[in-house]
C-alpha cells in the first residue's frame, strides 16, 4: 500500500506500509521458516546423509552435502518465514566462521532449542529473559562436559579418523589428507583446487613458488627445454617499472663481481631493457633473468613484502631506491628455477627468522578475520610461501557436479582436522552430546523456575544429533537412542556399519571445539528466537515488469 508523504523539487517521496505481528503469531511465523531450513540441512547429517540439489541460474545445478552451503541457499518467498531462516542461518555461519565445520549440528540443535522454548512460552506466564539465561547456563555446562571428555590427537591415524567422518566414510580420501599433513606438519598450508581429471592428487611445493615466469623465452634458450635453472642466485626485488639499464647497473655489477646469476623481480620492464638483458644473458656477461612481480596494486605490494622477508632481501619501492642499491639489499637463494609460468625459489640464505615468524603470525591473524573465500585462499597462499612449503590437493571427479560436492567435503574435513589437532576429539555420532546429559542433571537445583526449564530444553536438544543420524541411516532412531543412552563412555552407534561399539576405537570422532561451538551458537540464536515478541516486515509488493517482450522473457528466467 503506497502513501504519498509530499513533494520536493518535483519528486514524489513514497513509503511502503509495514506488516507487524505479535506474540505467539510472530513466533509461529518465524518457526515455519526455521523448520524449512532445518529440515533441508538435517538431511545431510551423518555418513548416510542425503544430497541436496541447488539451482544455479544459467549454469548447471550444484549438488552438495555441505550444511553451510545448503543453509546459505535457502530463501523463502514469505518475508516473515524468511526472517526465521535468516536467524537460524546466523547460527550456522557463526559456527562455520569459527571452526569451519559443525554447521548441520548447530542447525539441528538451534531448531530443537527454539521449538522447545516456544512450546514453553505457550504454556503460560514465563519470564523470557530468565528462560534465555537458563538455556545459556545449560549450554555452558555442556561445553564444560565436552572439554572434560576430550582426548588429544597424537597420531596420523587419529587425524585420518577425523577426516573420514567429515568425508562421510571415504577412507582413501582421509588417508590422502593424513599423508599430506604428515608431510607438511600441523601448521602446513593446504589449498583445494579443482582437478581436470577424475583422480585426486596432491602437489607439494617446497620453497616459494610465484605464479609468474620469465618475461621472454630467450632467457631459457641456453638451457635444456623451457626451464632456466640459476644456482646460488642473487635476487633483486622492486615495485618499480624498470625502463633503462642504468637503473639496475649497480645490481648487474654486483652480480658480475661476485660471479653469481641475478634474478630480477619487478613490477614491469620496458621492451628495450628486456632486449638488453636477453642479449647480456646470451653473451654470457651476466647470467640474468627478468620476472614480473605477482598480482597488482596493494596485493602486489603485500606479496612482494612477504617475498623480501622470506628471501632475506630489501624491497626497493621505486627507481630512486635502485640507484642507491648496495649488497645488503639483494637476497640470495641456493637455487632458482624459472619457466614460462612459474618461478621456484629454494633454500634462501641469510634470512631473519624473527621477522619471518612475525610476518607469519600477522598473516594468520588476517586469515582469522577473512570474510570471503577469495581472501582466505589468497592469505593461505601467502602463508604457505612464508613457511616455505605448500600443498595443493586437486579434487577430481567425473563431472563438475561431483567435483563441487567432493570439494565441499574436502574443505569440511580439512577444517575439522585442524580444530581436532588443536583442541582434541570426543566420540562422534552424537554420542558425546548424550554423555553430557548427566552433567546437566548434576547441576545444583536452580533457584528460579525459568532457569531450570532452560536447562531442560538444552537437555532434550542433546538427543537430536544422534536421532537425526540414525534416521538418515534408515534405522529406528528411538531404539538407537535408547541403546546409546543405556551405554556409557565411548559406546555409541556406527551409522556407516550399522553397528554399536566403542566409537573411539572405530575412529568415529568429532572435534571437541566443533561440538562446543555448535552448542554455544545454537543456544544463543535459538534463545533469541524463542524470546521474540514482535515481528516487523515489509508488506509484499508486486514488481513492475516492463511490457517489452525481451524484458518479460528475462524476468521469467530469473523467477520474477
Amino acid at each position: 500500500m503506497l502513501t504519498r508523504l509530499g513533494r520536493s523539487g518535483g519528486t514524489t517521496v513514497r513509503s511502503f506500509a509495514k506488516d507487524v505481528r505479535f506474540g505467539v503469531e510472530a513466533r509461529s511465523l518465524l518457526l515455519q521458516g526455521v523448520n524449512v531450513l532445518a529440515n533441508a540441512v538435517a538431511t545431510t547429517l551423518g555418513p548416510k546423509g542425503r544430497n541436496v540439489l541447488i539451482e544455479q541460474l544459467l549454469i548447471s545445478p550444484r549438488i552438495t552435502k555441505d550444511g553451510i552451503t545448503v543453509a546459505n541457499n535457502v530463501q523463502l518467498k514469505d518475508r516473515r518465514h524468511n526472517m526465521g531462516v535468516q536467524l537460524l542461518r546466523q547460527a550456522t555461519n557463526n559456527t562455520n566462521n569459527k571452526v569451519g565445520d559443525g554447521t548441520t549440528t548447530a542447525t539441528i540443535l538451534a531448531r530443537g532449542i527454539a521449538c522447545q522454548g516456544l512450546h514453553v512460552l505457550r504454556q503460560g506466564q514465563v519470564n523470557v529473559q530468565l528462560l534465555r539465561e537458563g538455556i545459556l547456563q545449560g549450554s555452558r555446562a555442556v561445553c564444560k562436559a565436552l572439554d572434560e571428555m576430550s582426548v588429544s590427537v597424537d597420531t596420523i591415524g587419529q587425524v585420518e579418523a577425523v577426516a573420514k567422518v567429515a568425508l562421510n566414510g571415504e577412507e582413501r580420501l582421509a588417508e590422502l589428507i593424513g599423508d599430506t599433513i604428515l608431510e607438511l606438519g600441523e601448521g602446513g598450508v593446504i589449498l583445494l583446487k579443482e582437478s581436470h581429471s577424475p583422480i585426486d592428487e596432491v602437489k607439494i611445493q617446497e620453497g616459494i613458488t610465484l605464479p609468474s615466469g620469465y618475461f621472454s623465452p630467450f632467457f631459457a634458450t641456453k638451457s635444456e627445454g623451457d626451464t632456466l635453472e640459476l644456482g646460488n642466485c642473487l635476487l633483486l626485488l622492486t615495485l618499480a617499472k624498470i625502463d633503462q639499464v642504468e637503473q639496475i647497473l649497480p645490481a648487474l655489477n654486483l652480480a658480475k663481481v661476485r660471479e653469481q646469476p641475478l634474478l630480477i623481480i619487478a613490477q614491469d620492464f620496458s621492451s628495450d631493457l628486456l632486449k638488453i638483458l636477453v642479449l647480456n644473458h646470451l653473451q654470457g656477461r651476466v647470467q640474468v633473468c627478468a620476472v614480473k612481480a605477482p598480482n597488482f596494486g596493494e596485493e602486489q605490494r603485500q606479496e612482494m613484502q612477504d617475498l623480501a622477508l622470506a628471501m632475506g632481501a630489501h624491497l626497493l619501492e621505486d627507481a630512486t631506491w635502485l640507484a642507491e642499491l648496495d649488497e645488503e639489499d639483494l637476497g640470495e637463494v641456493v637455487s632458482a628455477v624459472v619457466d614460462a609460468k612459474e618461478t621456484h625459489l629454494m633454500q634462501p640464505i641469510n634470512v631473519n627468522e624473527e621477522q619471518v615468524q612475525a610476518r607469519i603470525q600477522h598473516i594468520r591473524e588476517l586469515i582469522e578475520e577473512a570474510i570471503t573465500d577469495e581472501d582466505l585462499d589468497r592469505l593461505k597462499t601467502r602463508l604457505g610461501r612464508m613457511q616455505g612449503h605448500l600443498a595443493t590437493i586437486y579434487v577430481g571427479g567425473t563431472s563438475d557436479l561431483e567435483v563441487s560436492e567432493r570439494k565441499d567435503r574436502f574443505n569440511d574435513a580439512l577444517q575439522a582436522v585442524r580444530v581436532a589437532i588443536s583442541d582434541g576429539v570426543v566420540p562422534g555420532g552424537g554420542t558425546a552430546y548424550l554423555r553430557c546429559i548427566p552433567a546437566l542433571d548434576k547441576l545444583p537445583p536452580a533457584e528460579v523456575m525459568e532457569h531450570q526449564v532452560g536447562r531442560e530444553i538444552v537437555r532434550d536438544a542433546l538427543r537430536l544429533p544422534c536421532y537425526t543420524i540414525a534416521r538418515n541411516a534408515g534405522v529406528d532412531p528411538d531404539e538407537v537412542l535408547r541403546q546409546v543412552i543405556a551405554g556409557s563412555g565411548n559406546y555409541g552407534y556406527d551409522a556407516a556399519a550399522g553397528e554399536f561399539g566403542d566409537l573411539l576405537t572405530r575412529g568415529i570422532v568429532d572435534p571437541t571445539k566443533v561440538l562446543q561451538s555448535a552448542m554455544t551458537d545454537a543456544a544463543g540464536i535459538a534463545s533469541l528466537l524463542a524470546t521474540t515478541e514482535v515481528l516487523i516486515t515489509e508488506q509484499p509488493r508486486k514488481r513492475k515488469i516492463p511490457k517489452n517482450q525481451i524484458t518479460q522473457d528475462l524476468a521469467k528466467l530469473v523467477g520474477m
